[in-house]
């Protein structure tokens, strides 16, 4: 079926700029440089119209397919629907490292590289996904679990031992909150692409 076909390029073009979202958000947070989260909103767009015309392509020619065949198309709907989900996050993160540039907050040394390692094991989730839906691999399937599953622990110490720090005063607790949110919002972008790999699991 073309369509399917089609399909498949769109989610690949999806997870390709959440991608570049996901690396021009680190870029802004790491150098403190507003122009690159302007940039990756810009990809948030992209992703929006993509998840749109993934859904009407859906609506459109479902009625004439087989049962088996609209399940197939549900299946990319779901995925579609995560993807975008993701850049909702990473909209939401975005606007939390603008406040934090724009009102000169600073996270201490060990929360900075606390919160990298969960960035980037979120962006391991990512380029997981990615990989899938170029390659249709199961294994790939597996990985996307481990690594949402240990990203998933590191949060939950990193909260822990953030507010642990708070407590201490070693933080500032007007930066307290964004850091937690941060913490969240990344979480949440793992666990779309956990998602994801639940769904081609349970198919």
């Amino acid at each position: 079926m073309k369509a399917k076909e089609n399909f498949k390029k769109l989610l690949e073009q999806m997870s390709a700029s959440v991608i570049e979202m996901v690396e021009l958000t680190y870029k802004g947070l790491m150098e403190n440089d507003a122009h690159y989260l302007n940039r990756a909103l810009n990809k948030e767009h992209i992703i929006d119209d993509l998840e749109k015309e993934i859904t009407a392509g859906i609506i459109q020619i479902a009625k004439d397919l087989s049962s088996a065949e609209r399940k197939e198309l549900m299946l990319f709907e779901q995925i579609a629907e995560n993807i975008e989900r993701m850049g909702d996050e990473l909209r939401s993160l975005i606007e939390r490292i603008e406040l934090k540039i724009a009102e000169k907050l600073y996270f201490s040394d060990i929360g900075i590289d606390q919160y990298i390692e969960v960035f980037s094991k979120m962006q391991g989730s990512v380029k997981l996904v990615e990989k899938f839906l170029s390659e249709r691999k199961s294994e790939i399937l597996d990985a996307i679990l481990k690594n949402g599953e240990d990203n998933k622990k590191l949060i939950e110490e990193y909260r822990a031992l953030h507010l642990e720090r708070l407590t201490k005063g070693i933080c500032d607790p007007r930066a307290s909150n964004m850091y937690f949110d941060m913490l969240d919002f990344t979480g949440n972008i793992a666990r779309h692409c956990t998602n994801i790999a639940r769904i081609h699991k349970e198919k």
